[in-house]
């Protein structure tokens, strides 16, 4: 850099708060260099197989790394990492927690600060963006070469972070004197209630009521807790707890989201394929009401 974006003088080298930072002769400006902001994801299955991107531009183009990218200034690093996911891989993913925050040093755009999460996804199905060659999973011993050191750095403080179950909610919707139910579009199949994962920053009240309304398109009244379920085996993905939560519903029902069907059942009518624990939810609410 030689000249000020600010007014155009040519730029000097001065020792400013012990550091040599460029200043304007003309105007003074300070031109601080600051790292850039990226995120990546390290997206497996039971910690077992990595998914990797094989990337289709510079800096390590055809060479394989995390999916991820620049933070936009709207952004908040979450809302950023899942946007580069769904680009790069074509899927939707969910925060399951914080790996790390790094430096590094990249040949095109100096220091960067790498910040990376742990994501859990659904789909089976990936499609690669247009800046990545291919998508690819690997048995997380057996790794190709990187792009950057930074992210087998990543990868490995992603193991020796503590195993967590991850929180979920799902809401017993009472409506038209029955139940709300879904019939999810991704894998766990079946009918369920609505539901799905807290994000960070978060209350479980806030889940709630957004996770119904992305759902089934229903405000929700009278929101209160019912029980918690942590079995272990309960959701085939990963070890979830969910709190359940009772609540009324007003407004029309529209299957959104993850939901492909949405339809109200009374306790006689309960579909056969439930999903989940949530045969087991039902009958303890029904009972609960006798």
């Amino acid at each position: 850099m030689q000249y000020c974006i600010e007014c155009g003088g040519v730029l000097e080298a001065k020792e400013i708060d012990s550091r040599s930072r460029l200043v304007c002769r003309q105007c003074g400006s300070v031109h601080y260099r600051n790292p850039l902001p990226v995120v990546v994801g390290v997206l497996s299955r039971d910690d077992e197989q990595i998914l990797l991107i094989r990337r289709g531009i510079d800096p390590g183009k055809g060479k394989w790394a995390l999916p991820g990218g620049f933070m936009e200034e709207d952004e908040s690093p979450g809302e950023a990492v899942l946007r580069e996911i769904e680009e790069e891989i074509g899927i939707k993913g969910e925060l399951a927690g914080l790996i790390g925050v790094y430096r590094s040093k990249s040949e095109l755009y100096r220091p960067v600060v790498i910040i990376g999460y742990k994501i859990t996804f659904q789909s089976r199905i990936y499609s690669p963006g247009k800046e990545v060659n291919e998508v690819k999973s690997f048995p997380k011993n057996h790794l190709p070469p990187l792009a950057f050191s930074s992210h087998r750095e990543i990868i490995s403080d992603s193991f020796r972070t503590f195993r967590n179950p991850v929180p979920t909610v799902d809401t017993i919707v009472e409506k038209d004197k029955g139940i709300v139910l879904i019939n999810r579009k991704n894998p766990p199949s079946g009918w369920a209630l609505p539901g799905g994962f807290v994000n960070y920053g978060e209350s479980l009240e806030e889940a709630a009521r957004r996770e119904t309304k992305e759902e089934t398109n229903l405000e929700i009244k009278e929101l209160r807790q019912f029980r918690v379920y942590s079995n272990p085996k309960r959701d085939p993905r990963c070890h979830t707890i969910t709190t359940v939560f009772t609540a009324r519903g007003q407004g029309k029902l529209k299957a959104r989201d993850d939901a492909k069907k949405i339809k109200v059942f009374g306790r006689e009518e309960l579909p056969q394929d439930l999903a989940f624990d949530h045969r087991q939810i039902l009958e303890d609410y029904f009972a609960s009401k006798e």
